[in-house]
Formats: C-alpha cells, sequence, structure tokens
C-alpha cells in the first residue's frame, strides 16, 4: 500500500511538471493544458481514496491484533485452568481408588462373618391424633399405656438355616461400634444369632426406621416364632424409642409397640429394658416386656404371643401398691408366682434397705411384699425346687438369699464385685455367679464374682481354681447378663457385654475364658436367650434374662439334689437331659 501511494504521488508530480512546462513554453495547445490538469485531478482524487482505504486497513489491523493478543492470554489462562483442574482430578481419582479398596476389603470382612440385612427402612409419618389401632388393644394394655402404632408384613423366606444351626443363643445388638471414631454414628438397632455349639453368627439383621438406640434387650417368646428388641424410629424426623415384635423365622418386623401413661399426675414415656418368658401355671404362653430405667421401673406387660402378642395383664403401681424399682422380673419354677422389684424411692436418701420384691401369684393377682432388700435390687435368680430366690443389691454391692415359703431374706453376703447385675446359678447348685457391671458406679466393670451357696459366703480360691473376681479380659465391658448354656456337657456361661462388642464364654469346669464372640458390626450387647428349633420350626425357650426355663429346670433340679445327697459334687457332665444338640 506505501508503494501505491509512492506510485500516485510520482504521477501527481508528473502532470504538475507538464503543467508547468506548458505555461513555460509556446509549445503545447490550450486544449493539451487541460488534458493534463484533469489527469492530474483525477491522481489526486484517486490519492485522496487510497489514503482513506489505507487507514481503514490499518484500524482493522490493530483490531486484529489487540484480539489476537488477547486470545492468546486467555488461551494461556484457559491452559493453566486445564492443568489445575486435571491434577485435581487426577488427586480425586486417586482418592477414590483407596476409598474403594477399604469398602472391597471391609465387604469381604463382612461376608465372611455373616450376612446383613436392613429391614424395613424408612421414615414413619404420625398417625392422626384420634385414631386408635384397631382390633389390638386390651383392657390391659390401654391401663398401662401399651399402644400399636405400627405393623408391617412379616413374611417372607427363612433368615437362616434352622436344620444346621438348631441350637442358638439371640443377643442384641446396638450403639455406636467398638473402636469407632470420635463422633461416629450410632449402629441402628438390631439383633444376631449365634450357634449355641459352633459359636459361629449365623444371621445378624438391623433395623432401620430412620432413628437408633442402643437395644437394652433380646427377648423371645416361649414357642420361638417371636424375638422382642427395644427399638427406635423416625416419626415426623423425631426419634421415638419403642418395641419392636420381630419374626424369628424371617427376622422381619411384624408390630411396633410404644408406651407412654399417665404417673403422678405426668405424661411419662417408659423404654423396654428387659424381657422374659415363661409358661404359667394354668399351661398359658407369657412373654413379660419389662419398662423402666434405674430405680423407677414399670409398667410391666405379660403378653399372649399366641394371640397376636396382646395384652392379657399390665403391672402397674395400683398392682403392687409401691413404685416399682429396677425392672428385672422373673418368675418361680411352677409358673404361679412373679417377682417384681419395688423401691420407695422417696426414702433412699434417708435410709437404707428401701428395696423390696412384690410376689405376684398369676392365678388371683394377689400381691405379698418382700420388704428389707438393699436399696437397688437388681437380678433375680430362683432355685430349681422354687425354695428360695437370689438377688443382688447394686448398690451395696451385696447379694441376699430369701426363703420363698418364709416371704423373707434368711442370709446376705457380699456379692464378691462392685455393682452386681444378673446372677447365675451353676447346674448343681453350688456356686452362684454374680455379674459385675459396676451398676451405680463406674458402669465398667468386666468381672465376675462367686459365692459359695452351702455357706453362702464368697467362694474359696481352692474351690475355685481360680482367684476372685473371674477377669473376663478381651473386649468385655459394663457386662450384665450370664446365662447358663443348656447342655450341662458344654457346661458354659455366656456374658453378654452391654459396653463391649462381644459375648464372652466361661468354661464352668476350669473358671477360665474360652472364648470371645465379636458382634457382627462392632456393636455392643444386651441379654439373651437359648432356643432350641426343630426343622419345622417349632421351638421351645431354654433359658433367657429371667433364668432357665423347665426343661434346664428339672435336669438342674436333678443334678442339685444328687450334689445335696453326695458329699463331692457331682460332674457338670451327668444326665444331659436338658437339650439335644
Amino acid at each position: 500500500m506505501f508503494r501505491l501511494k509512492s506510485i500516485l504521488a510520482v504521477a501527481v508530480l508528473a502532470a504538475g511538471a507538464l503543467l508547468t512546462a506548458a505555461a513555460c513554453s509556446n509549445g503545447p495547445s490550450q486544449a493539451e493544458l487541460d488534458a493534463a490538469k484533469a489527469q492530474n485531478d483525477a491522481a489526486k482524487a484517486q490519492l485522496t481514496q487510497n489514503e482513506a482505504v489505507m487507514a481503514a486497513d490499518q484500524s482493522a489491523i490493530a483490531a486484529l491484533t489487540t484480539e489476537l493478543t488477547n486470545l492468546r492470554k486467555s488461551t494461556g489462562d484457559k491452559d493453566a485452568a486445564i492443568v489445575k483442574i486435571q491434577s485435581s482430578l487426577a488427586e480425586k481419582e486417586k482418592t477414590a481408588a483407596e476409598l474403594a479398596a477399604k469398602a472391597d476389603a471391609l465387604d469381604v470382612k463382612v461376608k465372611s462373618i455373616v450376612p446383613i440385612t436392613f429391614a424395613q427402612t424408612g421414615q414413619i409419618q404420625s398417625a392422626p391424633s384420634a385414631t386408635q389401632p384397631s382390633g389390638w388393644d386390651t383392657a390391659e394394655s390401654i391401663r398401662g399405656g401399651l399402644k400399636l402404632v405400627a405393623t408391617f408384613d412379616s413374611s417372607g423366606p427363612d433368615a437362616w438355616d434352622v436344620k444346621a444351626h438348631p441350637t442358638v443363643y439371640v443377643s442384641s445388638e446396638g450403639g455406636v461400634a467398638f473402636g469407632a471414631p470420635t463422633g461416629a454414628a450410632a449402629l441402628y438397632p438390631g439383633l444376631h444369632l449365634i450357634d449355641a455349639y459352633s459359636k459361629q453368627v449365623v444371621a445378624s439383621v438391623n433395623y432401620n426406621l430412620g432413628a437408633t438406640v442402643s437395644p437394652h434387650t433380646a427377648g423371645v417368646s416361649p414357642d420361638g416364632k417371636w424375638f422382642y428388641l427395644e427399638g427406635a424410629r423416625s416419626v415426623d424426623t423425631k426419634t421415638e424409642i419403642v418395641v419392636f415384635v420381630i419374626n424369628a423365622r424371617t427376622l422381619k418386623i411384624d408390630k411396633v409397640l410404644k408406651q407412654e401413661s399417665m404417673y403422678q399426675g405426668a405424661l411419662r414415656v417408659q423404654n423396654l429394658h428387659h424381657v422374659t418368658s415363661f409358661v404359667d401355671s394354668k399351661g398359658n404362653e407369657r412373654v413379660a416386656l419389662e419398662f423402666g430405667f434405674g430405680g423407677t421401673g414399670g409398667p410391666h406387660f405379660l403378653l399372649d404371643p399366641k394371640s397376636d402378642n396382646k395384652v392379657v395383664k399390665a403391672i402397674t403401681m395400683d398392682d403392687t401398691g409401691y413404685p416399682m424399682g429396677h425392672p428385672f422380673l422373673t418368675v418361680d419354677p411352677t409358673g404361679k408366682f412373679l417377682f417384681v422389684s419395688i423401691k420407695l424411692q422417696a426414702w433412699a436418701d434417708t435410709t437404707h434397705d428401701v428395696g423390696g420384691i412384690a410376689k405376684i401369684n398369676m392365678e388371683n393377682w394377689a400381691v405379698t411384699l418382700i420388704p428389707g432388700v438393699g436399696d437397688h435390687l437388681i437380678g433375680m435368680m430362683a432355685t430349681a425346687d422354687g425354695k428360695f430366690l437370689y438377688t443382688n443389691d447394686a448398690q451395696n454391692s451385696v447379694t441376699y438369699k430369701i426363703d420363698l415359703a418364709l416371704n423373707q431374706v434368711v442370709a446376705k453376703t457380699s456379692s464378691g464385685v462392685s455393682g452386681p447385675y444378673g446372677l447365675a446359678l451353676t447346674w448343681d447348685e453350688k456356686l452362684l455367679y454374680t455379674v459385675g457391671k459396676g451398676e451405680t458406679g463406674p458402669n465398667q466393670g468386666h468381672v465376675l464374682g462367686v459365692i459359695d451357696t452351702t455357706t453362702f459366703r464368697p467362694a474359696s480360691s481352692t474351690l475355685l481354681g481360680v482367684n476372685q473376681p473371674i477377669e473376663l479380659g478381651g473386649n468385655s465391658r459394663t457386662v450384665d447378663h450370664a446365662f447358663l448354656h443348656p447342655d450341662p456337657k458344654v457346661n458354659e456361661l455366656w456374658v453378654s457385654n452391654m459396653g463391649g462388642p462381644e459375648t464372652t464364654i466361661l468354661d464352668l469346669n476350669t473358671n477360665k475364658v474360652i472364648a470371645h464372640i465379636s458382634t457382627p458390626h462392632g456393636g455392643n450387647t444386651h441379654s439373651g436367650a437359648f432356643i432350641h428349633y426343630n426343622a419345622d420350626w417349632t421351638a421351645a425357650v431354654l433359658a433367657d434374662h429371667g433364668g432357665p426355663k423347665k426343661d434346664m429346670l428339672t435336669t438342674r433340679a436333678a443334678m442339685a439334689k444328687a450334689a445335696a445327697a453326695s458329699p463331692t459334687a457331682v460332674p457338670a457332665t451327668a444326665t444331659p437331659t436338658a437339650v439335644p444338640k
């Protein structure tokens, strides 16, 4: 373009030169001068036009140059951003791969232990306040304040192989998994079953109704068809503590119950704490749901598992005549008498022996009071002949012996442990084991005490073969209940751990721990029961929180009688009639 401008300038100069020359000579004519002038004017016009075009081109080039500079800068920024994103993505992919590997390893570990099922998941919407469950309420359920709040279809396939595992132990599982970091979420309430002989966990279920709780019990109906578990549900985003009635064959929830009633002028909600089952003196199967915590127990309810688990009797303060204490009930071997702890809480700060027992005749509901049984009565265990009842005072770490014919305390001694909770007698009833939970104290106990029932004093190390208290070791924490294995040949004591992730097993021949059965998901256990199932799923409870049942009591009575007649203890392997293997 600069060259074009130069050429045009030369043309203009040439035309001007011609005009000058014409003016200085007589050569060119006027016509030639006019032509030269016209040529000069045309060249100037072309020059002006070309200069305008050049200016426009230069402006366009400048704009393109600026755009190119900005584009290069933007591309550089985008390249840096892309590199940063790619680096972050690579880091996240690495982390995801590590988490996936850990998840795979955990999945393998869980599957190698036991299948896990989450049943009936979800949140429940609250029912209209005026709605009453149809067909389930009874006069006694209304009197005691036990309500049916939800039902489910509990049918389905068998949850475990009853032919391969005919005799099982069921216990709860809940709380925060043992060893979990601070602030970790609690497990959903659940239960698990252990083969009584192989000690293998054969089934495990957690129930996610939108809320968590650490279950304080796992009970079973006398016929083995129903399990009972303290549970939790979410209603309109609020947690409610409830009772799950569970189909033992499918391990699915069948009913959800909730307790609330008026007490001393105010509405009170109590949580399920313990469950025991029995057959009464008239042959009726019953399940006792025991509500409350600490020294404020009740109300309690007797259910008929053969009639839709309806309430046939509520046990309230109107029945006992006194406030009820810790919810730890049991029944005598005949099924006639129900023993319920009572406590004069208002006097507890000024005097002692404010605890007692309400002995309820279930044939006519007459009540006999047995007073002066410590300050915080927990744990009851009757002898197989029904003559005596043993119980603990957890506050003072004392164990009492009550004569059931006289209905009075006839002896007491040190429990051998701090804050005793549950109790268990050996097959020959020579030794009484107290479970050192640490109740009313540190609540971290992991030991057992042993009482010689003949002298009613803590047993000597010579008799036991070990020093006491017996340290349970492992991850045993806050031990609470002890259950005699239903087979005398096995001769073991199974101990639940309210603060530990296991069931601890003591060999009663040596008084040494022989196994720690870990819970499937690291949660704690509380209470339990032994059940024997036949191939057609007919069954019978052998022992639970309330003590051994009919078959075991028959065997234990025979062994205790033989031991009393012999100067030496009867071997624990004698007359193993309690349960088929």
